[in-house]
C-alpha cells in the first residue's frame, strides 16, 4: 500500500510540474545590485579655523620742521608673529576634476616689528638716547577666489583676492638734542595672493597648509617733538605699505552642499591600514619661513669718561630653503619610526636701519641665521596615504650679530659663530605615490647667543663687547621626498588590531 502511495504522489508531481521551456520563461527575483560607494566629491560649503605666523619687512618715517631746518627720521626694521582666525567658502567641483570657490577669512593678528633700544653714556659729546618704534597689524581679512584641481582626496589651489586690515605705527625718539613722536592708526585695504593645499581626512573634515601674502595701504598721522630749549615741533608721521608673508595650517569642515553634513568616520580614518610602505630610505628638498624675537647689548668703555651702553630689540623673521634625507622604519602596519638630517639655507635675520637728520645719526644693526641644520629621530603613526610624526633632537648652525652706528662717533661689532643647539616640532607627509610624498611641517630651533668685541671711535678709542640673547626661530615649511624603492604598485598593508 505504501508503495502504491508514493507512485501516486510522484506521478502527479510529474504532471503538474510545467514543461523545461515554460519553467524558463517564468520570471524570476534576483538580488538588487550593490550601489557603488560615492565618489568623494569637493564640492559644497565649508566653515573652519586655522593659525600660523608670518612676517615681512616695514618702513616708517618721521618729519618735523625745526628752527635747525627739516628734522627727519626714516627707519626700516622686520616684522614677525602669531595669527588665528577663521574661515568659510563654497566651493564646485567639475566633472574635469577642476575645483572653483569663494573663500572669506578674519583673522586675529600679532605680526610686528617692534625696535627699542637705550643708550646712555658719560660723555656730554656722545649725550644719551633713547628709541621706542611699534608697528603692528592687528587684525586682517582677505576675501578671494580659488582655482584647484582635484587629485581625489588631495586638493593643490591658487588664490587671490582683496585684503583689509587695521595696522598701527607709532613711535617715540630722543636724538638730534629733541624728543619727537607719532603714531597712526588706520583701517585700510590692499590685496592678497597664494597658495596652499586640503587634503580631506573624512567625507567632511580636511586639514590645510597655506601661504599667502597680503598688502595693505599704509599709514599716515601728525608727529610732535620739542628741543631741549622748549621749542615745540610739528610735522607728519607715516609707513610704508604693510605686507606680510603668512604660513597657515587649519582645518575645514564640509557640508553637502546646502544640506546636511556628509558622512565621514574620523576613527576609521585613523586607525585606517597604511596603503603604502613608508620603509626605506628617502631624500627631499623643502622651503619655508621663520622668525622670533633677538635681544642684544653692546658696553663701551675708555680712559676718558666715555663710558657707554646700548640695549636693544627686534623681531627677525626670513625666508629658509634646503634638502634633509632620512630613513623609516615601519613596525606593525601603522607605527613608523626613523631619523632625519637636513641643512638648510636661511635669510631669518632681525634688522633695524635708521637714520636721522639734520645732525647726522645713522644706526644699522642686524641679527641673524645664515645657514642650520638638525639630525632628528621621528615617531610617527601610518593610515591610509598620511603619515603623522612628532620629531626633535640637535641641531646647529651659524648665528652672528653686528652692527654700526654713528652718532658722535663712530662704533662697531661684529661676530658669527658656530653653535649648537635643539630642536623639536611635528608634521604630516602625504604619499603621492610609492614613492613621492607631500610634506608639512613645523620645527622650533634654539641656539646659544653671540658675543664678541665692539670698537669705536669719538675723541678718543672705544673699546667693549656686545652680546645677544639665545637665537630661536619658529619654522614652517613645505618639502616633498622621494622614497628609493617599491617601483611597483604596493599591495595593501593587512591591518592587525
Amino acid at each position: 500500500m505504501s508503495r502504491l502511495a508514493v507512485s501516486f504522489g510522484v506521478a502527479l508531481a510529474s504532471a503538474l510540474a510545467p514543461p523545461a521551456a515554460l519553467a524558463a520563461d517564468l520570471p524570476s527575483r534576483k538580488a538588487p545590485p550593490v550601489a557603488p560607494p560615492p565618489v568623494f566629491s569637493w564640492s559644497g560649503v565649508y566653515v573652519g579655523f586655522n593659525h600660523g605666523f608670518g612676517g615681512g619687512v616695514l618702513d616708517a618715517n618721521v618729519g618735523l620742521a625745526s628752527p635747525l631746518g627739516a628734522l627727519g627720521t626714516q627707519t626700516t626694521n622686520r616684522a614677525y608673529g602669531f595669527m588665528a582666525g577663521g574661515e568659510a567658502g563654497y566651493q564646485i567641483q567639475l566633472s574635469n576634476g577642476l575645483v572653483l570657490g569663494l573663500e572669506t577669512d578674519l583673522q586675529w593678528s600679532d605680526i610686528r616689528m617692534s625696535h627699542q633700544a637705550t643708550s646712555f653714556t658719560a660723555s656730554s659729546v656722545l649725550g644719551a638716547g633713547g628709541t621706542d618704534i611699534h608697528n603692528t597689524l592687528d587684525w586682517f581679512g582677505t576675501t578671494r577666489a580659488r582655482v584647484g584641481f582635484a587629485f581625489g582626496r588631495l586638493l593643490p589651489y591658487v588664490t587671490g583676492g582683496v585684503a583689509y586690515g587695521e595696522t598701527f605705527a607709532g613711535g617715540a625718539q630722543i636724538v638730534s638734542g629733541a624728543l619727537i613722536g607719532g603714531s597712526a592708526d588706520k583701517t585700510n585695504v590692499g590685496w592678497s595672493a597664494g597658495a596652499g593645499l586640503d587634503y580631506a581626512l573624512t567625507d567632511n573634515l580636511s586639514a590645510r597648509a597655506e601661504y599667502l601674502y597680503i598688502q595693505i595701504a599704509n599709514a599716515t598721522g601728525p608727529a610732535a617733538g620739542v628741543t631741549v630749549s622748549g621749542t615745540p615741533l610739528v610735522g607728519s608721521f607715516s609707513t610704508g605699505n604693510f605686507g606680510a608673508h603668512i604660513l597657515r595650517t587649519g582645518l575645514n569642515w564640509k557640508f553637502d552642499r546646502f544640506g546636511w553634513p556628509a558622512t565621514g568616520d574620523l576613527l576609521g580614518m585613523l586607525f585606517e591600514p597604511p596603503t603604502v610602505d613608508w620603509a626605506g630610505f628617502y631624500v627631499g628638498a623643502n622651503g619655508g619661513y621663520a622668525g622670533e624675537t633677538l635681544d642684544a647689548t653692546v658696553d663701551l668703555a675708555s680712559s676718558l669718561p666715555l663710558a657707554s651702553s646700548t640695549s636693544t630689540q627686534n623681531y627677525s623673521s626670513g625666508f629658509l630653503f634646503g634638502g634633509q634625507a632620512g630613513y623609516n622604519f615601519q613596525f606593525a602596519n601603522h607605527v613608523v619610526a626613523g631619523v632625519e638630517t637636513d641643512a638648510q639655507w636661511s635669510n631669518d635675520r632681525a634688522s633695524h636701519q635708521a637714520t636721522t637728520g639734520p645732525l647726522y645719526v645713522l644706526t644699522d644693526v642686524s641679527n641673524g641665521l645664515d645657514w642650520f641644520g638638525t639630525t632628528r629621530a621621528r615617531l610617527g603613526w601610518a593610515a591610509g596615504s598620511t603619515l603623522a610624526y612628532v620629531t626633535g633632537g640637535v641641531a646647529y648652525g651659524d648665528v652672528f650679530a653686528r652692527g654700526l652706528q654713528v652718532s658722535g662717533g663712530l662704533f662697531s661689532g661684529s661676530q658669527t659663530q658656530s653653535k649648537v643647539g635643539w630642536a623639536v616640532g611635528a608634521g604630516a607627509e602625504y604619499a603621492l605615490n610609492e614613492n613621492l610624498s607631500l610634506k608639512a611641517e613645523y620645527l622650533y630651533i634654539e641656539f646659544g647667543g653671540v658675543s664678541g668685541p665692539a670698537y669705536g671711535v669719538a675723541i678718543a678709542p672705544v673699546l667693549g663687547s656686545f652680546t645677544t640673547s639665545r637665537f630661536g626661530a619658529n619654522v614652517g615649511r613645505l618639502g616633498l621626498n622621494w622614497k628609493f624603492g617599491g617601483l611597483t604598485r604596493l599591495a595593501p598593508v593587512v591591518a592587525k588590531y
